[in-house]
Formats: C-alpha cells, structure tokens, sequence
C-alpha cells in the first residue's frame, strides 16, 4: 500500500511486521474455519453494530473479516454506498489490516495521528476519530476488526472504549463457539467414517470363521468334543455379526441416511412367537404375548424382529426381575402397533427425550451390571422411521415403562 508520505520508524515496523500477518496460512485458515467469509448478514452480529452506534450515538460500526485479498463487511450499521451493497473492500485500501499483530487502532482526531493522517483512505472514508479493535482468537490469531467511526473529533472516554471491547468479546464468543462446535462435527464425522469402514472391513474376517466352524463341525460329526466347541465358537461369532451390524446401521442412522429393507409378506404375531421362544433360553419364561389376531405384514421381517429383540431384552435386563413382560401386538385403522410394557424403576424425566440418540445410555443403565452401548433403542427408533412408522416411551413408578412401535396400515388379517 502507498501511504501519503513517509511513515515514523514506529508506525513503518507496525506496517511491515502486520504485512506478513496478512498472508500467515494459519491465520487465513483460522478465518475459513470460521465460515463467515462472504456469507449473508446475520442478525446475531447485526444486532451487535446496531448496539454499537446506539450506545456511543456514532454514525458508522463495522464488523470485518480480513484475508490476504480483501476486507469484507460481516455486519455493519450506517454502511454507506457502494460499500453496503459490495460489503468489501481491496486489501489495499483497508485500515483494519494494521491491527493484524494485536494492536488497537484508536484516536479522537485522525488529522493529528502520525499513521492515520498518512493512509490513504482516511479522507475518503470521512474517518476523524475512530476506534478499531481486533478480533483474536484464543489461540492468537486475527480474524479482522470491530470498528466505530465518527466524522469529526471526539475525546472517547473509557466507558466508549469498555463497551466496544464487551462488544468485541461478545462477537468472539460467537465466533468462537461456531468454530468448537464446526471442530466437534467434524471429529464426529471422522469418528463415524472410521466406525464404518472398521466395521465393514471386520464383517469378512467373521464370515470366514463362520465358515470355518461349520466346516469343521461337518468334518467331525461324531466327537462331541469338536461339536460342543464349535457350536459354541458359531454362536460367539454371531454376537459379532451382530455388533458389527448394530454398529454399521447405528453409524447410517447418525449421518442421517435412511436403512435399507428387504420387505416380504410374513405373519408378524409367529414372528412374534419366535422371537420369545428364542429369548426366553436367555431369560425364562418372562414374556408373555397378547395379541387375538393374525398379521400378515408387508415389511422387513429381520428389521422388525430385531426391533422386538431390543425391546424385550432391554425389559428383561432393566425390569423388575421375575416380573412378567407382556408384548402387546394391536391392528388398528391406520397402523399396527407393538407394545413392549415391563415393571420396575422408571426411566428418569431426564433421559427420556435422549433415550433414543445413539450411544446414549440413561444414569439408571449406566449404574446398573448390564453392559452396553447404547445402540439398541437408537436401531430401534431408526429401524421404525425406516419402514414409515415411529417410536415413543413412557415410565412411570404407578404404570412401569411402556416402549410403543406403531407402523403404517400395510397389514391385513390373514385367511
């Protein structure tokens, strides 16, 4: 930038030490990984400049980002034209770019400052007295300036000065949070790509041992002793397939991607049946079905007999032991609806509306011996949205607690 004249040695090393600032690639990245860079105005920074004239009955407050090409105007009051239909400014006619290393601009007469007299938009801009503060991240870097400006000389007195660093502060805790909570979804998607592939790739591994078993149990069909083995190593490597499915769904529901189904016609309430029968080998002869009629249901019969395995297992772990649980299966006119009703300490107030997030687990679940992840009511809920339908909770100490699946009319009574 060509200045009007010949700069003191003072204000000449501020010009060259914030030059090189200007072009730092951790401070231009600081200002991308804000995302305010030439996007619309915002009434949360708006507000701001408005408070900003307001209170120090100014005619002009500027909010800018500075990058290495340009000043944009994030959010202004009293901007003149062309500058409040561009919201810009060419780096090199900006005055906020010298407050890169840290350094307030402040004056009650521009005419009189040895820095402010020399550059060359002070005239222009009508700047007479000014206050320019930077905007510093908490790892030191600055994003741009919040200013205010007025058009004839001013003694600003420390109560002008203390409400436009609270200001200040007030839009870098806004900038600031934007960037934690940008940090934080991005970690989270990360996280859930890595789940995926992970689990993805551990899927032919446990195939491949599955295999493995079964071969070797028809191999040997005569030694009980490779049998029992065998059996028993299959049906460890089944908990895996289904940990490793629980994960790669729970991961798809979380980016927000609908689950894939495999609809067939079966009769949902022999569904039913099975699914107790093979849980009670688990935990007794706990449920108990009612349901009068027979379904036959168009939907995805793996999809909802792992819905009934979350619930009821979840009644049985976290219920009232040697309770009844009842499974109450009801066509109505617009829906089919499951109910998984058991007994014992309700799910606290609190938990109840996060019950169903993904590796949310309630204080009582936590404090409790059973082990878990928190996927099973998330699958639950997802594997319902998929099919068209919903998932909902009550708990309480009189009634006990009552999941209830309810799922589109696409159910007709069999022949």
């Amino acid at each position: 930038m060509k200045f009007l004249g010949a700069l003191d040695p003072v204000s000449q090393r501020r010009t060259e030490s914030c030059n090189l600032k200007l072009v730092d690639p951790a401070r231009l990245q600081a200002i991308r990984e804000t995302g305010l860079m030439d996007t619309p105005r915002e009434e949360a920074f708006d507000r701001l400049a408005r408070l900003a004239a307001e209170i120090l009955d100014v005619p002009l407050t500027i909010f800018s980002l500075v990058d290495a090409h340009k000043q944009f105007f994030k959010a202004d009051f009293g901007l003149p034209s062309p500058f409040k239909e561009t919201r810009e400014l060419p780096i090199d006619a900006s005055l906020c770019r010298y407050t890169l290393e840290g350094q307030s601009i402040i004056s009650n007469n521009a005419a009189h400052d040895p820095f402010l007299k020399l550059h060359p938009s002070t005239g222009p801009w009508g700047i007479v007295a000014i206050i320019v503060l930077p905007l510093i991240t908490d790892d030191g870097h600055v994003l741009g300036t919040f200013c205010a400006i007025q058009p004839e000389p001013r003694e600003w007195t420390d109560h002008d000065l203390n409400v436009m660093k609270e200001l200040t502060a007030s839009i870098m805790t806004e900038i600031n949070l934007r960037r934690q909570i940008a940090r934080l979804q991005a970690e989270q998607n990360l996280r859930d790509t890595f789940v995926a592939a992970l689990t993805h790739d551990l899927r032919t591994p446990v195939t491949a041992a599955q295999l493995s078993m079964q071969i070797l149990a028809r191999q040997f069909p005569d030694i009980p002793g490779v049998q029992t083995q065998a059996q028993r190593a299959l049906q460890s490597l089944k908990g895996m397939e289904r940990m490793i499915r629980d994960l790669l769904d729970a991961t798809q529901i979380r980016t927000g991607k609908p689950l894939m189904l495999r609809r067939t016609e079966f009769d949902l309430v022999e569904l039913a049946q099975q699914t107790i029968q093979d849980l009670a080998l688990i935990y007794s002869d706990r449920f108990v079905l009612k349901a009068d009629l027979l379904f036959a249901i168009w939907a995805d019969q793996g999809a909802l007999r792992r819905i009934l395995e979350n619930l009821l297992s979840n009644a049985a772990k976290y219920g009232a032991k040697e309770t009844p649980i009842e499974l109450i299966i009801e066509k109505r006119t617009a829906q089919v609806r499951l109910q998984v009703r058991n007994q014992g300490n309700p799910i606290p107030k609190q938990d109840l509306a996060t019950v169903f997030e993904p590796f949310h687990r309630s204080a009582s679940a936590l404090e409790s011996a059973q082990k878990g992840w928190g996927l099973g009511l998330p699958l639950v809920r997802g594997l319902a949205e998929a099919h068209g339908g919903s998932v909902s909770v009550t708990s309480t100490e009189e009634e006990g607690t009552c999941f209830t699946v309810s799922l589109p009319n696409s159910v007709e009574l069999m022949n």
